[in-house]
């Protein structure tokens, strides 16, 4: 009986260790991001400061989704979140070995709603996830935090919505929720 375990066990522990290894595979049954609410119109002098004017770019990259980008309303959930795009646009071509081109990414620092200051998530890469979606997995210990970024154009402003998922663990006891906020940079 116990060569049978064996196998078995072997098994089960290299599943736990893919699936640490690759948090995308992991939350493969974590929920998704419904169809959006458009956020209320931006008041006049809102749009005034919304309206800088283009952003300059000198790579071949493009990330819309980069900035400092804010919370629209008071909220008790997140209030900030700062995108950065690493871009790699450079082909690396050693003489005599093959040509590489290091991936572009996305990552995000997330801050959510503490007293006196916010509470910096700290930077994690972020994965693309389709149409228009990137997401990182925070993960406190007393619950996984699934963080869901899209980038939206309403009133001639681009709006950064944040939906995210809080999953609490069984010992933490509390109820899983998820909140979907509006961000202006």
């Amino acid at each position: 009986m116990r060569r049978l375990h064996a196998p078995l066990l072997a098994l089960l522990v290299a599943l736990a260790a893919a699936i640490a290894v690759n948090p995308v595979a992991a939350s493969a049954a974590a929920p998704t991001p419904s169809a959006a609410a458009k956020p209320a119109k931006p008041s006049k002098q809102a749009l005034k400061r919304a309206h800088k004017g283009p952003v300059a770019r000198a790579s071949l990259c493009s990330a819309p989704m980069a900035g400092d980008w804010r919370n629209i309303t008071a909220t008790n959930a997140m209030t900030r979140a700062v995108v950065d795009f690493t871009c790699n646009d450079v082909v690396l071509c050693p003489v005599g070995q093959p040509c590489t081109v290091p991936e572009s990414f996305y990552s995000m620092r997330m801050f959510g709603k503490c007293h006196p200051t916010d509470c910096n998530w700290g930077r994690l890469r972020a994965y693309d996830m389709g149409d228009g979606w990137i997401r990182s997995i925070y993960s406190f210990g007393f619950k996984t935090s699934h963080v869901w970024l899209k980038t939206y154009n309403f009133y001639g402003l681009t709006y950064l919505r944040v939906w995210v998922h809080n999953d609490f663990s069984a010992a933490d006891g509390r109820t899983d929720y998820t909140t979907d906020e509006w961000m202006l940079r």
